[in-house]
């Protein structure tokens, strides 16, 4: 698993398509909205209430909502803790959102249709944590439990139909909320979640960077690459500086060095994660300059490697070294320049006095349930995004279910119109809206 500081994290669903109006469950825009900050505070579970009013909320009203957790839903006299929870109003005849959030309160997404949405920020996340945060109690079964007891509660004002939604980890943990609970929600979509079923085989990834792009466009990444390990100590020295400026440390990960060389590793991963092709030619040249070379991995996402970010990441990084995996990409050629081969692992981003014991069987229940047994579900990638790699799938028995790959992104705008009225239709029906005309907004 890489960091979740991904460009696309502020999830847009389907926010170039058509909405709905009309009909008994379409709420007016001129109709006023109901205050349902009571209702939320008296709902089990809640311990405090507040309506959001210093933003715009594109015509809804918003609330904060503490919700009280169990630290562990195995054990709940062990203790608990408060998550956050952010509603966003506009009828309580209406369809309901369910979204997993890592990046605060956001705004609400564009699904198709007039729907309120529940945001639940990921448990040990800065608004969401105990303050012993015991990371032995993050499985993916314990925050798919997490979203079921707020679904539960909140279903006491919302008894419409419920969708979930996510994009990268969150869509990961919108997958497991459906493996745990299946009839909490009644469809899910999903963009660019991966799905690492067998961690101990990479190959899907080696494969997937020896075609994606021109061979011109992979010979000018991995001569990059190669250049900058090559000019490792005029490089490190510039990571270091820009680290003290920026206040941070590698204490974590052992030193700049070991930081730049991960850095420079992940460069790859980076660019076709958040570029298109026709972006290949600003990958610097080996002619170029330090400083110029320096500036690109600088302002790639592979440059986060310090304390900063990966405290910030630690239950991702820990999850994924215990349940949910963690690619590992073969590099022959620059294995003569580097000095730290096998440590781009969770192992080395977490704590050490932290255990962590790799369990192979989640990921492959989670796999197996949505292949063979799941309902309702949508997946989308891009062909050029590495997830896609190792994207979930669905077989013959599950139900109403779709992947769907487009290049270069995951977004419905990169499908075919066909796919695009296709998946509209499914998630207006699993919304029950699907008999009401509709119009543009």
């Amino acid at each position: 698993m890489r960091t979740a500081l991904r460009w696309l994290l502020s999830i847009v669903v389907l926010s170039s398509a058509v909405s709905v109006s009309g009909g008994p469950a379409a709420a007016s825009s001129e109709d006023p909205i109901s205050d349902i900050n009571g209702r939320l505070a008296a709902l089990p579970g809640v311990t405090s209430s507040q309506e959001i009013t210093n933003s715009e909320h594109f015509g809804l009203r918003a609330y904060r909502v503490q919700f009280e957790q169990p630290k562990d839903h195995r054990r709940p006299a062990a203790g608990t803790f408060q998550q956050q929870v952010i509603v966003f109003h506009r009828g309580e005849t209406l369809p309901t959102v369910l979204t997993p959030t890592q990046h605060g309160q956001g705004n609400p997404t564009g699904i198709l249709f007039p729907k309120n949405e529940v945001k639940v920020e990921q448990r040990f996340l800065p608004d969401s944590s105990p303050h012993q945060k015991d990371l032995t109690k993050l499985t993916s079964w314990q925050l798919a439990t997490d979203l079921h007891r707020v679904t539960v509660a909140i279903k006491g004002i919302y008894d419409q139909k419920w969708l979930s939604t996510g994009m990268g980890v969150t869509g990961q943990i919108a997958t497991y909320h459906r493996r745990f609970y299946p009839a909490d929600v009644q469809g899910t979509y999903v963009l660019a979640a991966r799905n690492d079923a067998r961690n101990n085989d990479d190959s899907a990834y080696d494969a997937f960077f020896a075609r994606v792009g021109t061979p011109e466009c992979r010979d000018r990444i991995a001569s990059f690459q190669r250049e900058a390990l090559v000019r490792r100590d005029e490089l490190v020295e510039l990571y270091r500086q820009q680290a003290q400026a920026d206040g941070d440390t590698f204490e974590l990960i052992g030193s700049v060095d070991r930081a730049f060389e991960i850095s420079v590793t992940d460069y790859p991963w980076k660019f076709w994660e958040h570029r298109s092709e026709r972006l290949c030619k600003i990958v610097p040249l080996k002619s170029a300059t330090t400083a110029v070379i320096w500036n690109e991995l600088r302002l790639s996402a592979a440059y986060f490697r310090g304390d900063k970010d990966l405290r910030w990441n630690e239950q991702n990084l820990y999850l994924a070294g215990t349940q949910t995996g963690w690619p590992t990409v073969s590099t022959p050629h620059l294995d003569d320049l580097l000095r730290y081969p096998g440590i781009n692992s969770p192992r080395t981003f977490v704590d050490r006095s932290i255990p962590m014991t790799f369990d192979n069987r989640a990921m492959a229940d989670i796999d197996n349930w949505v292949r063979k047994d799941s309902s309702e579900m949508i997946y989308i990638y891009g062909k050029n995004d590495p997830v896609s790699a190792e994207a979930f799938r669905v077989d013959q028995g599950s139900k109403d279910s779709q992947v769907y790959f487009g290049a270069p992104y995951g977004g419905i705008a990169y499908l075919t119109p066909a796919e695009q009225q296709e998946i509209t239709g499914k998630l207006r029906k699993w919304a029950g809206v699907a008999d009401q005309p509709p119009a543009i907004r």
